[in-house]
């Protein structure tokens, strides 16, 4: 933390700090500490973490958010082949992300991509060859995540694949992207990680090794195993902070007003709807909107997919993620 000198490095931690406008507190604080139980009006766990895909799956269906993680139902009966094959994509995603997290942290990319087979092998060619050139270089931390306590509802954190900063200048948000297509960027910018990660990074950033970040000095990097040299950016800035803050406020007060099955309705049932979101969902059989899954070939991002396992997306809590004392 104290060191002076700008040599890479790769550095793990996790956040806890105070957001005052969101009567967020620190887990050693008095705000923090509550009985054990369930969150008031949800039920959800006290220990729950909100991450970019629960938000995401409450404003798309809050009946799926819902049935997911409140009444953690077990993944219905659904026709195999394109869950199947989701499946495999994903793992196959998984697998990208820890090749690239290797490389990352210092080792050798060549004994790393010793072996591989397609689509792994053009994957991390394009890694290497394609990686965005203009990060900076001063501090590096890898696979990381923020985490932030937000009582009563639970934690809100975030898990970034790259963060890429220089003490006082920028710092640069990298997600590695391995969907089959180039996201649209304007529907990209709509998701909520596009919204949280930054918004987490600048609140945090007084606690981190690079100091404190305005707004202005953020930015996103979307890069895309499909689109290697066409990497989606956008710039942050104060007037998107605000707007980001009062989001985050309002989703959450709309999912704490909950308090049954009733006040998480379905999405409106149009076509539209069945065939952006119904098609795709695990539950859509028990909605009654659909038997035939979706196609995957017509789905904008593939890694935005409903979560194939439930337990994995339920399994996102503090003790899991390593902590490093200022």
């Amino acid at each position: 933390m104290g060191d002076t000198d700008c040599k890479p490095r790769s550095i793990r931690f996790a956040i806890q700090t105070t957001l005052r406008r969101l009567k967020i507190a620190t887990p050693h604080s008095t705000e923090a500490s509550k009985p054990a139980g369930a969150t008031p009006g949800t039920g959800l766990p006290p220990d729950f973490t909100f991450s970019q895909s629960s938000l995401q799956a409450f404003e798309e269906c809050p009946r799926r958010f819902w049935l997911t993680y409140l009444e953690q139902l077990p993944w219905p009966a659904l026709e195999a082949t394109p869950v199947q094959e989701h499946e495999a994509w994903m793992r196959m995603g998984e697998r990208f992300h820890r090749l690239v997290q290797r490389a990352e942290i210092g080792i050798d990319p060549a004994s790393i991509a010793a072996g591989l087979e397609p689509p792994l092998s053009t994957w991390f060619a394009a890694y290497q060859n394609d990686r965005p050139n203009d990060l900076p270089d001063s501090y590096k931390a890898v696979e990381q995540v923020l985490s932030l306590s937000l009582p009563p509802a639970g934690r809100i954190a975030a898990k970034y694949d790259l963060i890429a900063a220089e003490p006082g200048g920028r710092a640069v948000i990298v997600d590695w992207k391995t969907a089959r297509r180039r996201s649209e960027p304007a529907a990209l910018r709509q998701r909520w990680q596009s919204i949280l990660y930054p918004y987490l990074l600048v609140e945090a950033s007084a606690h981190l090794p690079w100091g404190t970040l305005r707004p202005e000095q953020v930015e996103m990097c979307y890069w895309f195993t499909a689109a290697p040299g066409q990497p989606i950016r956008f710039r942050y800035d104060a007037a998107q902070h605000a707007a980001n803050r009062q989001r985050i406020q309002q989703i959450l007060q709309r999912l704490l007003a909950g308090q049954s099955e009733a006040d998480f309705p379905k999405v409106a049932d149009t076509t539209a709807n069945r065939r952006r979101f119904c098609a795709y969902c695990i539950y859509r059989s028990r909605c009654n909107r659909g038997d035939v899954a979706g196609t995957l070939d017509l789905f904008d991002d593939e890694e935005e997919f409903f979560a194939v396992d439930p337990e994995k997306a339920l399994a996102f809590h503090l003790d899991d993620i390593p902590e490093l004392a200022f």
